[in-house]
Order: C-alpha cells, then structure tokens, then sequence
C-alpha cells in the first residue's frame, strides 16, 4: 500500500494568525478580569488614582501596569488594597484573575485557536 503526503501550504500562515488571535483575545481578557481586582490607588501616593488605569498591553503576551508603585502595590499583602474604593481590590491581582476566571478563558481561547475547551 502506499500513502500520499499532501501538505497545505496555507495551514502554517493559518495556524499562525489563529495562535495570534487567541493571544490577542487572551491579553485582553487579562487586562479587563484584572481591572476588577486592581487597587484604585492608595490615597498615600501622588496620582494614586492612576493605577487601576494604567494596564496597558505592551508586546503580545505582556501586560504592564506603568504607575508609580504599581510594583510594589501588586506584591504587598500587608497593606489593604481595598481602601481606595475598590472592595474587590488585592494585591497579586493577575494571580487572584486567574484564579477566578481561568475557564471562561479557556473555553474562549480554544473556540479561537481551533481547539477544544476543557
């Protein structure tokens, strides 16, 4: 018996551009479930209402928060992120997204990239 290899020359660029989309929808889901966890700013630091704001997507896959203190905000458990007027607010916000949000993430990454949800 003998087999025939047929390749497709469009399934490359193809699976390219479905993988892109899929990070795109991924990012921006990312930063809009982050945005419900984010401090609105803690009333000791100049411009502090700026930091719930200043999510932006820098390169695909790659979210940055360009406050000033944005750093030290997300990984200090000993301060209390809600007040500020955000009563969702914590700190390891993108941890504390994924946590809640993963599935529905996944089902809308895999209905974008081709895949199946699980």
């Amino acid at each position: 018996m003998k087999a025939t290899l047929i390749l497709n020359k469009n399934a490359i660029s193809d699976r390219k551009k479905r993988f892109e989309a899929a990070q795109d929808y991924v990012d921006k889901k990312c930063l809009e479930y982050m945005t419900l966890y984010v401090p609105v700013g803690l009333p000791k630091y100049k411009n502090s209402g700026k930091l719930r704001d200043s999510g932006k997507i820098a390169d695909r896959g790659k979210i940055v928060y360009t406050a000033p203190k944005a750093r030290g905000d997300y990984y200090n458990k000993t301060i209390n992120h809600r007040h500020g007027g955000n009563p969702n607010a914590t700190a390891l916000w993108f941890e504390t997204m994924k946590s809640k949000h993963k599935q529905a993430m996944l089902r809308g990454t895999a209905a974008i990239a081709g895949g199946k949800p699980k």
